[in-house]
């Protein structure tokens, strides 16, 4: 038998129980090894402390000279969540290195499973860094004509 809260049968855990998605179209690009904020985001209000988020990024990535790293980092807030261990400036969500033709798009999916314990509005937003060259969201390299869409998806899921 369900159990019942006021009077309504409850959901299973792990039900998604809302979906919110948003990201941009265009390129973009940044030429520092500062980390900074591409206009990729989405706002999710958990209805619950105990909900999880999942968290999926999907887009491309290149960087304008052979040989070198473009990086993504994920924030909630202002706090990097989903990232690997490394040098500072390296710590990243997602990182490609350049390979000898600029002409290569590399295509990038990654996901964290993220547990705000919150029922305040969350920004999840991504910011990106270039160790030399230029690095640039949703096209080549060397070129301003391909436009790839960057999407950053946030699911609440019950605990």
């Amino acid at each position: 038998m369900a159990t019942t809260i006021n009077g309504y049968p409850s959901l299973p855990s792990k039900t998604v129980l809302q979906v919110v998605s948003g990201g941009r179209t265009t390129q973009t690009t940044h030429n520092s090894s500062t980390f900074t904020d591409v206009g990729v985001s989405v706002d999710i209000t958990p209805t619950s402390t105990s909900s999880k988020v999942l968290v999926i990024v999907t887009g491309t990535l290149s960087n304008s000279l052979a040989g070198n790293q473009s990086s993504i980092l994920l924030l909630r807030g202002s706090t990097s969540i989903g990232v690997g261990t490394g040098a500072s400036n390296v710590n990243a969500f997602m990182s490609i290195i350049g390979e000898d033709d600029n002409y290569i798009l590399f295509p990038f999916g990654q996901q964290v499973l993220d547990s705000p314990s919150t029922t305040s509005s969350i920004t999840y937003k991504i910011q990106m860094n270039a160790i030399n060259g230029v690095a640039k969201l949703g096209g080549r390299g060397d070129s301003t004509e391909t436009g790839v869409p960057t999407v950053i998806t946030a699911m609440e899921i019950q605990g």
